[in-house]
């Protein structure tokens, strides 16, 4: 308890006057980035100064500042906890629709202990109250629906053991005189709630340690090690507080109210442990981290995971993904209104027409990557829009994308820009927009930033027969415009897509493997589709821990209400392709769904077929659902249905198969010659970078002509600075071909000086100028300085 904690009047007004100008009137955009650079809680080692903006403040008869003050040293990693605090209020001084208040003495947290939790209580004129919290706040412990947690973030930074990684990186950008960080030369993408069997930062960064002792000790890395090198850059999906559950997800319940200042209150606390793949996010809390990935509870563990990729044999980059374009529907209820201008598919349009909330995103994606990241990979940024009045229509803010890229990052008084990407698809979601979409919509604007390539996007299904054939002229564009596209084939949309799609209704290439599950394994971790994205085609290839360990990758989040059975229902045809009897006869595996009483893969996978054709067939209707599943001759192995049960099945699902995509739970399974032929093949394009660039006039991709059942692609390229030429042949898809690569019309003037620079598995090695029979996904790639 802290009976020290008093007023510090002068530093709040002190505050106010300097915001005096920017906080008159009408307040426009330059005067929101100011007022938004002090929203939340700034702590200077003894003053706590909270600022907070809500429309609600201006029809307010009384706004307090709620505090918690832990009676005790907390256990912030133990799974479940009663625990006392002492509860304190202070009037908040209100300006408008702004409130401000500094206290001295406040506790903050830090790697150690838990800091004062807080929270603004709005009373009315009528006496009824509302709880708002802080969407800047820079740590929320027990999640989105508990108080925040006054935080030395400051020291945090301030502390990290990566500052010769930015001292390096300050005489890089000194030299070229330009901010901006370069690209990387490839990228890997970690969902980091499966990329480990712990799903924290802190597992991740410990993983990452561990294979940095070994290579400086010249030890032997085991498979699903390497899985995690060879790269330049890591990209780590959306790790932004998402939305909860709020049956399952109470993380923070007082079990006493308090009747006055100073009152003990004893709260019930558990863990966070969501379950997401990252984008059901609210924005309240996006410049804080989802408490679930956090193995201690602490902001720390991100810092620490940086610092451990920065500080790397050869250092590596970490870029975020980020979603500010949508939130979940939840965000309604912890959010000021104002934020959103109306409904989408994936819950609210976010209002980027107010100038506030304009500028608060903008602050929260600068707080973000302060925490030291390369790099930004904006989610469907052709979501970000505003509403047009002359119109009538939501507009792509182009303006608002180009803020995104000025904002200015400092790190340990390194200044910055961050490395952009844009995953943008417009006219997305307009009927034509996989044939309309140039994919340069934002690079035309921004010469400096990147884009999704079309070979990476949500719909492109390489487990279908023509895939290559078919997909041809989109690869001719990598050709030209690829020296600003982020490369490859498998990712998290790419692989779920596959997954949900029929294998009934469509023409799977049964020449990938002997079941489906083999299938789309080789499909999205194809030898001959890696060395042509990582050997040879422009642009920055990025691949997806998943794919490379032969895991299986779907939709997940138990975060759901309303749309629980109808997301899991929509997963049906997973079983089909990533689970077989060998992996459902596991104990370890499925064990809610064996618990409701699926004891046969065959019974689960009839129940979840039938429960996606009655979403279907009743418009979405789970009472409806549950009844004609009850009527149903034959009987399923589970009967009785009720919508709760349904309920409880979907949580089910969600809760096995994010075990189930976990990558530690499959290390056993990895193939090893896989494994050696994509790092040999990442670790060439490291050393080749000038492969980034476009085609020049010499270099040439065609494929043989005509086809006759197999899809064989070749190419040159020529290194224009130090004359290397390349040579690339591979079987895309389809029967085994025997080719001779000198024969084939490429401008190879002599056969001699060639060598073979990189192969796939189990093709035979021979000269440039006698046949070699490609099998399907079989390549080579010859070199000659």
């Amino acid at each position: 308890m802290n009976d020290t904690i008093s007023p510090n009047e002068a530093k709040a007004k002190k505050l106010l006057s300097d915001l005096k100008l920017a906080l008159q009137g009408t307040v426009s955009f330059s005067d929101a980035k100011l007022i938004s650079r002090y929203l939340g809680t700034d702590f200077d080692g003894q003053t706590t100064t909270f600022l907070f903006w809500n429309p609600e403040f201006g029809e307010a008869k009384q706004l307090e500042l709620e505090l918690f003050l832990p009676s005790g040293h907390l256990k912030i990693d133990k799974p479940e906890q009663h625990a006392s605090f002492s509860y304190r209020t202070y009037p908040l001084i209100r300006h408008g629709e702004f409130a401000v208040i500094s206290l001295d003495n406040v506790p903050a947290g830090d790697r150690d202990s838990i800091g004062a939790l807080y929270q603004v209580k709005i009373t009315y004129e009528n006496n009824s109250s509302l709880i708002v919290r802080d969407p800047l706040a820079a740590s929320m412990p027990y999640g989105i629906y508990a108080p925040s947690e006054v935080y030395d973030i400051d020291a945090a930074l301030l502390n990290r053991k990566d500052k010769p990684y930015y001292q390096k990186l300050s005489r890089q950008l000194t030299a070229k005189n330009n901010l901006r960080i370069n690209p990387s030369v490839n990228l890997l993408e970690i969902h980091t709630q499966t990329a480990t069997k712990e799903g924290t930062l802190q597992a991740l960064a410990q993983r990452y340690n561990q294979i940095a002792s070994k290579l400086k000790n010249n030890q032997e890395l085991s498979p699903d090690e390497k899985n995690l090198i060879g790269f330049d850059a890591v990209e780590l999906m959306p790790i932004d507080p998402v939305c909860e559950h709020p049956e399952n997800h109470q993380f923070w319940k007082p079990i006493n109210s308090p009747k006055k200042d100073k009152d003990e209150v004893t709260v019930r606390l558990r863990k966070p442990n969501t379950v997401n793949w990252g984008y059901d996010i609210v924005i309240f809390g996006a410049a804080a981290i989802n408490p679930a990935i956090l193995s201690s509870g602490r902001p720390d563990e991100l810092i620490h995971f940086i610092e451990t990729l920065h500080n790397f044999p050869k250092p590596i980059k970490v870029v975020l993904d980020v979603v500010y374009g949508h939130a979940d529907n939840q965000a309604v209820d912890i959010l000021p209104n104002i934020f959103f201008s109306g409904p989408n598919i994936y819950g609210q349009d976010i209002n980027f027409g107010n100038v506030m909330v304009r500028a608060i995103i903008l602050e929260m994606q600068r707080r973000k990557i302060n925490y030291g990241f390369d790099g930004i990979r904006v989610d469907a940024s052709m979501d970000i829009k505003y509403y047009d009045e002359g119109s009538k229509k939501h507009l792509i803010d182009d303006d608002y994308l180009e803020e995104m890229s000025h904002v200015k990052q400092e790190v340990v008084g390194v200044e910055y820009r961050p490395w952009m990407i844009f995953e943008d698809g417009r006219p997305w979601p307009r009927d034509d927009w996989e044939l309309a979409c140039t994919y340069r919509e934002v690079t035309k604007n921004q010469p400096h930033a990147f884009q999704w390539a079309p070979t990476i996007f949500a719909y492109n299904t390489p487990h279908h027969f023509t895939y290559w054939a078919s997909k041809w002229w989109r690869i001719r564009e990598m050709l030209t415009f690829g020296n600003k596209w982020i490369g490859g084939y498998a990712n998290h949309d790419t692989m779920r897509r596959g997954t949900q799609a029929d294998p009934d209704l469509i023409n799977v290439n049964t020449l990938l493997g002997n079941s489906l599950k083999m299938i789309i394994q080789n499909a999205y971790n194809n030898p001959s589709t890696t060395l042509l994205m990582n050997g040879f085609l422009p642009g920055v290839p990025m691949d997806f821990l998943q794919a490379l360990g032969g895991t299986p990758w779907g939709f997940m989040r138990d975060t759901d209400t309303t749309y629980a059975i109808k997301v899991a229902a929509e997963e049906a045809h997973f079983l089909q392709w990533q689970v077989t009897e060998v992996e459902f006869r596991q104990a370890r595996f499925f064990t809610r769904l064996k618990y409701i009483g699926f004891t046969s893969l065959d019974g689960l996978r009839k129940f979840s077929t039938i429960l996606l054709d009655l979403v279907a067939s009743t418009n979405y209707n789970p009472p409806v659902m549950a009844k004609m599943l009850n009527n149903l001759e034959p009987d399923l192995e589970v009967m009785d249905w009720t919508e709760e049960k349904l309920v409880s099945y979907a949580n089910a699902w969600m809760l096995d198969i994010s075990e189930y995509c976990n990558v530690d739970q499959h290390i056993n399974y990895i193939d090893k010659k896989k494994v050696d032929f994509n790092l040999g093949i990442r670790n060439f394009r490291l050393q080749n970078p000038w492969l980034i660039n476009n085609f020049s006039e010499s270099d040439v991709l065609h494929y043989i002509e005509p086809v006759e059942g197999t899809v064989i692609y070749y190419g040159y390229r020529k290194n224009p600075a130090s004359g290397q030429e390349l040579v690339f042949i591979a079987n895309m898809e389809g029967r085994p071909k025997q080719v001779t690569p000198s024969k084939l019309p490429l401008p190879i003037t002599n056969t001699e000086g060639w060598r073979i620079a990189c192969s796939t598995p189990s093709i035979s090695h021979k000269n440039i100028d006698q046949p070699i029979r490609f099998s399907m996904s079989q390549g080579l790639i010859f070199a000659k300085n």
